[in-house]
């Protein structure tokens, strides 16, 4: 692109996350999209079947369903037949929870029978280490019929990993647990889970205007410090630092936006973001939403105010500072250097 030039080139969209329903068996204090058992909303599935194929031939190559939990979605079958069909690759965030009673993990047979339908990849999110589960327990809020609700999240990633499923674990820090990482990491080792990522707390939903999970500077500081000892690990586990991490930690004061310019999040309410940290926040403009009527997907993709200003190279200048997602809780830290 000429510098000055207001035309951008459109990249491929290879990662598509939906919200499939904000319905969720949980009622974590800290869920950004306010999910829980007492809502209800499902995104259509004749639209979502659309995207699938609209998405296909913009050049999508892994899906990932989210919610809300995506096990509660009554179409989930569908919708993993539909992206098996179109040969993308397909992910669920997940609690590994159905019944909204008990609170306990779904069958392996269960898992097995998502493996065939399209299900490629399981992703599972913990708070602490196994000898702090109380604090992940006090996270979650609810409790299962037998057990704690971190022993039920370990079994839900022992069956799907049983059923042939990758499992990625996503640990998200809070002050009381930012030196969890090492015994975290060799809990998920044992696991045989795929990917480990260090991810950082969003402010939003619930973790917005009643903050639980968040870091000072000090703990922030602590945090860089552990995960510095991480960074050169190799193994069958993989350990991943969210790039929102790693920018805060490496990149000067003017730094660029870090969301993902070939991907795309829909919410359940049919509103599209360029990033998970900020899908509530500022960046978001209501009327860029797939549901409404006349839309498509390959329209907003390609004209899309908030994506077209995300691609323009100035604009990632100033991005950031609209972001209520992450970048405008607390200032960075001393630059990383590992």
């Amino acid at each position: 692109m000429e510098e000055g030039s207001s035309h951008v080139t459109v990249p491929p969209l290879r990662l598509l996350q939906v919200d499939l329903t904000d319905e969720c068996p949980l009622f974590c204090v800290h869920c950004s999209n306010s999910s829980g058992p007492a809502r209800n909303t499902h995104f259509p599935i004749e639209t979502l079947l659309a995207v699938i194929a609209e998405a296909r031939e913009l050049g999508l190559e892994r899906i990932v369903f989210s919610g809300g939990e995506p096990l509660r979605y009554p179409h989930l079958d569908s919708a993993l037949a539909a992206a098996k069909t179109a040969g993308v690759s397909t992910a669920i965030f997940t609690t590994g929870i159905r019944d909204n009673k008990t609170r306990l993990p779904v069958s392996v047979k269960d898992w097995r029978n998502l493996a065939r339908t399209g299900l490629v990849a399981a992703a599972f999110s913990v708070y602490a280490a196994p000898s702090h589960r109380e604090h992940h327990n006090d996270v979650v809020r609810t409790v299962p019929a037998t057990g704690d609700a971190f022993g039920v999240n370990e079994q839900a990633m022992k069956d799907a990993r049983s059923a042939g499923l990758a499992v990625d674990v996503h640990f998200i820090p809070s002050g009381v647990s930012v030196t969890d990482l090492p015994e975290i990491y060799s809990w998920v080792v044992g696991l045989r889970c795929s990917v480990l990522h260090l991810q950082i707390p969003t402010y939003q939903g619930r973790n917005k205007d009643r903050p639980s999970l968040q870091l000072n500077s000090s703990d922030e500081a602590r945090l860089k410090e552990v995960a510095s000892d991480f960074r050169s690990i190799r193994g069958e586990t993989e350990f991943y630092i969210s790039r929102f991490w790693l920018d805060r930690w490496n990149a000067s004061a003017d730094f660029n936006c870090v969301a993902n310019l070939e991907q795309l999040i829909i919410r359940t309410d049919g509103t599209i973001s360029p990033c998970n940290a900020c899908k509530y926040g500022s960046v978001t403009l209501e009327s860029e939403n797939v549901l409404t009527e006349g839309t498509t997907l390959a329209n907003l993709w390609r004209h899309s105010r908030i994506l077209q200003e995300l691609r323009d190279a100035r604009g990632q200048f100033y991005l950031p500072r609209r972001c209520e997602g992450v970048f405008a809780v607390f200032p960075r830290v001393e630059a990383f250097h590992g």
